[in-house]
């Protein structure tokens, strides 16, 4: 049976309408963006032209005539209508083709659960972060990357858990201490880490090194963190040896005793766990009316029937079809590298396009990459935790989101900077200006949940909803201060 984590497929509308508006939304802004500008010709060369494609593709400059003209209204309008339509792509090719060819790989190494949650699946959930700090690292170097993992690591907290703790009823499970404390602890653990090698603005080879393997650390923590409680607690011990065994049972209930079981055990990518669980098995729909979406009737239906239609159009004919873990095909592994050649390309205009919007409004990069493109990204990501605290599964809501933050902080950071830095010899470098402010909040973000939920005795309540929403608006209010005070 395939995964419950991604969206039902939406391959409805592939007609010559379809065709024209995304020929429409894409190439012909594109040429739009491309178009010279009279003073931008070179004059002093036998060669001289106006602005070309190709710069306006690999600089982080504004000066096309629909750039600067008219103050750059209409095209920053165009070039937030293109951001808005990448997010809901990255969100189709992700959920529906990513992660699919992701669980049909799983099923044939027959890797663990465990393993598979807390490495596979967390790229899964954040490749568009990890694409886009990529992006940024190699092409601009804005800092926007780092920008966007920011901004995504603070709004899966505030407004993730957040609106999932105020909606959720209130038998709402519980959350298993154990799993929340290594979880947070690894979450500080790499907040720290991370502050501490951009703090001189540059970022070394091994530093970079150093996230990776924690992020190794990590999943053996994960992996092992059973054994460990016997070897810390004592395996003698017949009271270790009960807490051991209650553990278990209660890991049963309320998946989250791993980072990426959200993902993996509990969506049924295992199907020898699904066939012994229980009556009412633990699992995340992102999107519940299938039959909406396959069948539109309304009229809201309709519009996104149409809307999607260019891209659904495209990513059919261009990835092949992996299958699912029950029925596989033998085209999984071109599936997955066609996903991440469409997630890495999407990233890069996403980046692109903000870029450029910062540049004629004159913001900060960082601010935009913290705001509306962390927003965008990670909207998917928060509904799946949402729709699992809706349904009473608070410890998938929870461990959803720490899971990605870990990997965010560590993978998403770091592995880019890493191969920066060998493939240049040289650090790489990162102009955050001042951290004080950033810190505070990332740490916020780790001792308020944790010490919240303890609080309300590891369970998500209304009253912590409320505290991490309101945060959040007042995190938005010091990084617009911060940019324009």
């Amino acid at each position: 049976m395939a995964s419950q984590i991604r969206r039902p497929m939406r391959r409805l509308t592939k007609t010559f309408f379809g065709i024209a508006i995304f020929l429409a939304l894409k190439f012909g802004t594109g040429i739009a963006f491309a178009k010279s500008s009279a003073g931008d010709a070179t004059e002093g060369t036998a060669n001289g032209h106006g602005r070309s494609l190709l710069h306006w593709i690999t600089e982080d400059e504004c000066k096309t005539e629909f750039e600067v003209g008219n103050n750059g209204g209409p095209a920053v309008f165009l070039y937030i209508m293109a951001i808005c339509y990448n997010f809901l792509a990255l969100a189709i090719v992700v959920d529906e083709y990513f992660v699919r060819s992701i669980e049909v790989i799983l099923k044939k190494l027959k890797i663990s659960e465990d393993v598979a949650g807390a490495i596979f699946m967390a790229a899964g959930t954040s490749a568009a972060e990890l694409f886009s700090n990529m992006v940024d690292t190699f092409v601009y170097q804005s800092n926007i990357g780092f920008g966007v993992i920011y901004g995504t690591v603070i709004f899966n907290v505030f407004v993730g858990i957040g609106y999932a703790s105020y909606i959720c009823p209130s038998d709402v499970k519980k959350c298993n201490w154990k799993v929340m404390c290594r979880d947070t602890s690894w979450y500080v653990f790499s907040i720290i880490m991370v502050v501490s090698f951009i703090w001189d603005k540059k970022v070394e080879w091994y530093e970079s090194f150093i996230l990776v393997l924690m992020y190794v650390g990590y999943v053996f923590t994960v992996v092992y963190q059973s054994s460990l409680e016997v070897m810390l607690c004592g395996a003698d011990g017949s009271i270790a040896q009960q807490k051991e065994n209650v553990m278990e049972l209660e890991e049963k209930n309320s998946p989250s005793s791993s980072r990426r079981n959200v993902d993996v055990g509990d969506l049924e990518l295992s199907e020898k766990k699904s066939e012994t669980a229980s009556p009412e098995p633990a699992s995340v729909d992102i999107v519940e009316p299938e039959s909406n979406l396959d069948n539109p009737s309304s009229l809201c239906s309709k519009f996104y029937c149409i809307l999607t239609a260019p891209i659904n159009f495209l990513v059919y004919w261009t990835i092949p079809d992996s299958g699912t873990p029950e029925e596989p095909t033998n085209k999984y592994m071109w599936a997955f590298l066609v996903s991440c050649i469409w997630i890495a390309g999407l990233s890069w205009l996403m980046v692109k396009f903000a870029t450029s919007i910062g540049c004629i409004l004159n913001v900060g990069a960082i601010l935009l990459g913290t705001t509306f493109l962390a927003i965008g990204t990670s909207i998917p990501d928060s509904m799946s935790t949402i729709i699992a605290a809706r349904k009473g599964q608070g410890p998938i809501a929870v461990s959803n989101t720490l899971g990605s933050n870990i990997f965010d902080m560590q993978i998403a950071i770091g592995f880019p900077w890493l191969i920066y830095s060998w493939a240049n010899g040289k650090a790489y470098s990162i102009d955050h200006g001042d951290m004080t402010g950033p810190v505070v909040f990332l740490l916020l973000s780790a001792f308020v949940l944790h010490f919240g939920l303890s609080l309300f005795g590891w369970k998500l309540r209304k009253r912590l909803g409320f505290i991490l929403l309101s945060l959040y608006v007042v995190f938005l209010i010091f990084v617009f201060c911060e940019e324009f005070a």
